[in-house]
């Protein structure tokens, strides 16, 4: 069964880009992707201190990257950026975030990919989801059908610092009484919807909305609302151990819940490792997804099985409902991108990553432009 994975990502860490179009390939050729789309997390260009973030203002640049290589089955969302910005100043914030998506829509995005409702970018922020700064921003995407994709809260164990391991601790996820609680989260993005009631709206992993149901039926009474399967694990795991419920949920809204499984440029270790790594999250997803309830599998050490969803729910979610949503990308503007990886090399530091990273972007658009890349093959 073809596969359409709407959720992947770009990570800075050890892996040159070019280097990472192989590794991807590898990836795409194993769990059958044929179309993919590529989310920006710009986390280094929200205010604050982020510690947590494994991306950076390179990343709108990336995703676009990827997109071009793997065009034309590729899309990518970019995401919004604040560190320039004077947050206190909500007039300019509210006007430069709409200059942004209409930015990023013209030069060849496909939707955006919000952050801002994980509980370390909410606070970082200090603006609810609801707040009137957005509200340009979203009339805009309201108005254009332009698709956001947005991660919300997390886990609701993380809110308990007895049950969040040291592991999990580490990376920011512990939170404490400083944030907003669990429930609240799924309170804000739902008074943002009755501002924006047709907005084309994703909630990435589940939107962790297993832990709470009554919020999952709230969300989903909106006509252009969608959840994306994308693990975190814990999600498919409330999910079997209250199949009477979520199965038919499932059912229910097959044709707006989409395949997705947080992929990135694992860096090559080895084969053992690599294959492991890469084949963790979409093995649980597509196995979840097309597995009987008999069949039983492992992931991490924890058994679960199928869904036992009928063929035509794995077909839309696994492919065809992301097709519908996107149809044909969104034209890439070359020129602007090749300026602003010139513009960033001005500043970066010379023997670092980044900067041959933005090296080898800077003359692969100009080759893509020009229809010489010789990568692609």
């Amino acid at each position: 069964m073809k596969v359409f994975d709407g959720h992947l990502h770009t990570f800075r860490f050890k892996v040159p880009m070019r280097e990472s179009i192989d590794l991807f390939k590898r990836q795409f050729e194993r769990f059958n992707v044929e179309k993919m789309t590529f989310l920006a997390l710009p986390c280094d260009a929200c205010p604050g201190r982020v510690e947590w973030a494994h991306t950076d203002e390179i990343d709108n640049i990336r995703v676009m990257y990827f997109k071009s290589v793997f065009s034309p089955n590729a899309y990518a969302y970019a995401g919004l950026e604040y560190k320039r910005l004077n947050t206190k100043d909500k007039k300019a914030v509210a006007a430069d975030l709409l200059r942004q998506v209409k930015e990023y829509k013209r030069v060849g995005y496909d939707g955006m990919k919000m952050y801002e409702g994980h509980p370390n970018h909410r606070k970082l922020l200090g603006y609810p989801l609801y707040d009137e700064i957005f509200d340009p921003y979203y009339d805009y995407c309201e108005k254009e059908g332009f698709p956001i994709l947005m991660h919300l809260a997390n886990p609701d164990y993380m809110w308990e610092a007895d049950k969040v391991s040291d592991y999990w601790k580490a990376r920011g996820c512990y939170f404490d009484e400083t944030y907003l609680t669990f429930h609240q989260f799924h309170e804000e993005i739902l008074k943002r919807l009755e501002k924006n009631p047709k907005l084309n709206f994703t909630l990435a992993h589940w939107g962790f909305l297993t832990y709470d149901k009554v919020a999952a039926e709230k969300f989903m009474s909106y006509e252009n609302t969608k959840l994306d399967v994308c693990p975190g694990g814990e999600n498919f795991f409330n999910i079997l151990a209250d199949k009477g419920y979520w199965i038919p949920f499932i059912e229910k809204y097959a044709d707006r819940i989409t395949y997705g499984t947080d992929s990135y440029n694992f860096e090559y270790d080895n084969e053992e490792n690599w294959l492991r790594a890469t084949g963790n999250r979409p093995l649980l997803a597509q196995n979840f997804l097309t597995g009987k309830l008999s069949d039983e599998f492992d992931y991490i050490g924890r058994k679960y099985t199928g869904a036992g969803l009928t063929k035509r729910t794995q077909e839309k979610i696994l492919y065809e409902n992301l097709a519908k949503l996107l149809g044909e990308s969104n034209a890439i503007d070359y020129d602007h991108f090749i300026a602003r990886c010139e513009k960033m090399l001005e500043t970066v530091d010379e023997n670092s990553l980044d900067r041959y990273n933005l090296w080898c972007m800077k003359n692969d658009f100009e080759s893509m432009k020009k229809g010489t890349f010789y990568w692609k093959n």
